[in-house]
């Protein structure tokens, strides 16, 4: 009696299981090569001080709590600053057709969303940076529950002119290099986080920080103006939280 039979790879190593690469899946993955071949893409990268964003988010949930609302997340946070930045640099809320750079009028920011299954869908927030925070927080909860119970609609995930990915749900993950979700101009990954070493007033001390990851369509945005827009991100996180600092 013989046993099961035992498969190998291409390099001779025993097949522990085989995933079908097949429906959305496929698709996933198809746009990931399609994105990574068809775009030049660069990413540069920060740590900022989020002190700032700690505060607010803590001064909001407190909020939350006494109201009985949504709680904030730091994604929700960042839907709003980055969508605040793409209004000051409009150039990363664009896309290229043919030999035209279209600036886009609407700010829809596409946030990565990972299922239990491994798969990963980006529904979209739409006109991001005429929402609240708290409109925010409950948009991105309503697309996260659908999306983890497989009822997004065509409408949830189309129309995004940006996207961001929180790799820091995933504790102390500091840097990623984001493909570019194309048709889009750019991709923000943010990371954990985390205390560490700062300066403050000419003396280190204990604070928070976060890295970012910025990748961006060379064709359309230098690395001067990418630059520029994370300078923006920056401010608009400082500006936002002085009201929990003060």
């Amino acid at each position: 009696m013989t046993g099961p039979e035992v498969r190998l790879s291409s390099s001779g190593a025993r097949i522990a299981e085989a995933i079908p690469l097949v429906g959305v899946k496929r698709l996933i993955a198809k746009h990931m090569v399609d994105s990574h071949i068809g775009v030049p893409s660069v990413t540069i990268m920060e740590e900022f001080n989020v002190d700032a964003l700690v505060d607010l988010r803590n001064m909001l949930n407190e909020m939350a709590a006494k109201d009985g609302t949504a709680k904030i997340s730091y994604t929700h946070l960042l839907v709003k600053f980055v969508a605040s930045s793409l209004r000051l640099h409009r150039l990363l809320n664009s896309t290229l057709v043919d030999a035209e750079i279209q600036i886009l009028e609407d700010i829809n920011i596409g946030v990565a969303v990972a299922l239990d299954n491994g798969d990963l869908v980006v529904p979209v927030i739409r006109n991001a940076d005429q929402l609240s925070i708290p409109q925010i927080a409950m948009e991105a909860n309503r697309l996260a529950i659908a999306a983890r119970q497989r009822r997004l609609t065509p409408q949830d995930v189309r129309g995004g002119t940006f996207t961001l990915t929180n790799i820091g749900v995933v504790p102390e993950t500091r840097w990623q290099t984001p493909i570019v979700n194309a048709p889009q101009c750019a991709i923000l990954a943010a990371g954990a986080v985390r205390q560490a070493p700062v300066i403050r007033n000419s003396a280190i001390t204990i604070g928070h920080v976060m890295s970012v990851s910025l990748s961006f369509d060379h064709r359309i945005v230098s690395g001067h103006p990418a630059a520029l827009f994370l300078k923006a991100f920056d401010a608009q996180l400082q500006d936002f939280g002085k009201g929990a600092r003060d």
